[in-house]
């Protein structure tokens, strides 16, 4: 698959990026200063674990319905609502803190308020990209956009990491409250979807040639299967972000600074994913690239257990290999849903990633309390391997299958043809080879 796109990025590109960037900043520090509020008061993995399921519970109850609205409505208008109103729910934390309420209790409910505001902004916004972006630039986006999720989301723990060292949590909550009416003032700018433009001739051959194609792929697509293998970035997430505060804190004996510290060189890490996704997918399919991630992923994930500074020196790598092989399942599974379903897509996407994401962490949370946190990370790594490989496996099996078809289908024709212009001949049945 071609990697370079042939167009320079419209309007909808250059808001979206950054839009995407900042929300996931203000996700990030919402989930860090909360975990951080639930861990100090409880001290076990499970409490933080409880918190991501206060997070995950409304996601994977309404992402299908939110996705199903999505695809009825105006996707930008929707992406926008759900920016204010994290934006209201983020204020409404350090206010309820101020007045006495419990910290925990406090953290439990600002998160489930909020989660139900993201689970309509992920079909939303996925949706939105599907209908603003055009097909030949949705690896090129899909790439810049896993950059701007994964930086938001790893810069937010990175800041606010120290933040909570230096003045404590109620500050982040104060920010992230910004940065969700920055991200809806983005949207607001973009403007409204744009009319249909007059296309020259070989323009409109050329579209007319990619929807055809767009539409007996996605006639075609395994979408389930394409779901499973953008899932698994759903549990390394949801799983990741447990372990890894409680392994450097517990496990390392450091403090939430250098929980930053880590977040930001995975950060880093995260800047080069679009670099390497398009030099291995100049060699090699999506799904191949998003197998080599994954599994990459996998055996780097083993080496940070070790040692506080192995987990500095190899996150940057598995940065890499993980947001390779997630921006590899975003591009396969964006281009194979139809535009008109996308939102339901995503939407049925993220429930199911959620609350796969929500059973692993509570599984993987149960084996960190008793017995150590390094074998979280050694199940998380196996579980990221064996699900990667089945299901490559399952469609590459399924792509022989259709080129089956497809040949068939072609070779058809021909044969009728040949029939039609000789004498029938009744022959001799003829046994199949064994």
């Amino acid at each position: 698959m071609s990697t370079i796109a042939p167009y320079k990025p419209n309007r909808a590109e250059r808001l979206l990026i950054p839009a995407t960037f900042i929300t996931n900043l203000g996700n990030g520090i919402q989930l860090t200063a909360a975990s951080y509020l639930v861990f100090s008061e409880e001290n076990t993995m499970l409490a933080v674990s409880w918190l991501m399921i206060a997070v995950t519970i409304p996601q994977v109850a309404l992402s299908l319905f939110f996705g199903k609205l999505a695809d009825r409505f105006d996707r930008r208008t929707l992406a926008m609502i759900s920016d204010l109103a994290s934006a209201a729910a983020a204020i409404g934390l350090p206010i309820w803190l101020a007045l006495g309420g419990d910290p925990s209790t406090v953290s439990y409910v600002a998160s489930f308020v909020l989660s139900i505001s993201a689970a309509l902004f992920f079909p939303a916004s996925n949706a939105l990209i599907k209908e603003r972006i055009p097909e030949a630039r949705l690896a090129q986006f899909n790439g810049n956009a896993e950059i701007a999720i994964q930086g938001g989301t790893l810069a937010s723990a990175a800041l606010g990491g120290w933040v909570i060292v230096w003045v404590g949590t109620t500050s982040l909550f104060y920010f992230n409250a910004i940065t969700f009416l920055l991200s809806a003032a983005l949207l607001f700018f973009m403007g409204r979807r744009p009319a249909d433009v007059v296309l020259s001739a070989p323009e409109a051959a050329a579209k007319a040639a990619a929807a055809a194609a767009a539409k007996l792929s996605s006639a075609r697509a395994p979408l389930a299967r394409l779901a499973v293998l953008y899932i698994i970035g759903n549990i390394v997430i949801i799983v990741g972000n447990s372990i890894m505060l409680v392994l450097v804190i517990e496990g390392f004996k450091s403090n939430a600074g250098y929980l930053g510290i880590v977040d930001a060189l995975f950060g880093i890490g995260a800047l080069f994913a679009a670099w390497a996704f398009k030099k291995l997918s100049a060699k090699a399919t999506v799904l191949k690239t998003a197998l080599i991630g994954y599994l990459a992923f996998s055996v780097l994930l083993v080496l940070e257990s070790i040692h506080l500074y192995s987990m500095m020196a190899v996150i940057p790598f598995a940065a890499i290999a993980f947001c390779v092989a997630r921006i590899s399942a975003r591009t396969a599974l964006m281009s194979a849903a139809p535009e008109e379903r996308t939102g339901f897509v995503f939407g049925a996407t993220n429930a199911f990633g959620l609350a796969a994401g929500t059973t692993a962490v509570v599984l993987i949370s149960l084996l960190v309390d008793a017995t150590h946190v390094r074998n979280g990370f050694y199940a998380l790594s196996a579980l990221t391997a064996l699900i990667a490989t089945v299901t490559v496996i399952s469609l590459r099996k399924h792509d022989r299958e259709v080129a089956a078809a497809d040949a068939a289908e072609q070779a058809a024709p021909v044969a009728e043809s040949a029939a039609s212009d000789t004498e029938t001949v009744v022959a001799e049945p003829v046994p199949a080879k064994v």
